[in-house]
């Protein structure tokens, strides 16, 4: 895993707040502070770009459910993961990628890198999708 994955930096120039970006990149560019970077970036989403950001009300723990709602968007196949899972910092098939998170709490974003997509869980259960659209 790399702690400075070029897709989390990705990620960070999509979503995150223009005046929080440099705290972002900083926590980035620096692989010691990757665990911070993620925590303030999934621990709850004040630093996520709220024209960018809608909440999933109510939340979704079925995987396939969710995968619905990101193919109807047009993600593909495949997505980055980053967080708390099995595969944090890597590229994954999409559905097991959601299989592992979804409904668990766990502070995770996947991310379908072709369509600029994710899906974001915090630690209090609250679901988000990020999308550019």
């Amino acid at each position: 895993m790399e702690n400075n994955h070029p897709v989390l930096r990705e990620i960070i120039e999509l979503f995150v707040e223009p005046s929080r970006k440099a705290r972002y990149l900083y926590f980035w560019e620096k692989s010691k502070r990757r665990a911070q970077l993620l925590d303030e970036l999934l621990h709850d989403a004040r630093d996520l770009r709220a024209d960018r950001s809608r909440e999933l009300v109510p939340t979704l723990s079925d995987p396939d459910q969710l995968l619905a709602l990101m193919r109807k968007q047009g993600a593909g196949k495949t997505c980055y993961v980053f967080g708390r899972s099995t595969f944090d910092g890597e590229q994954a098939d999409l559905r097991a990628a959601l299989a592992d998170v979804a409904g668990r709490m766990r502070e995770v974003i996947v991310f379908a890198r072709d369509t600029q997509l994710a899906f974001v869980e915090e630690h209090d259960g609250r679901q988000f999708i990020l999308s550019m659209k």
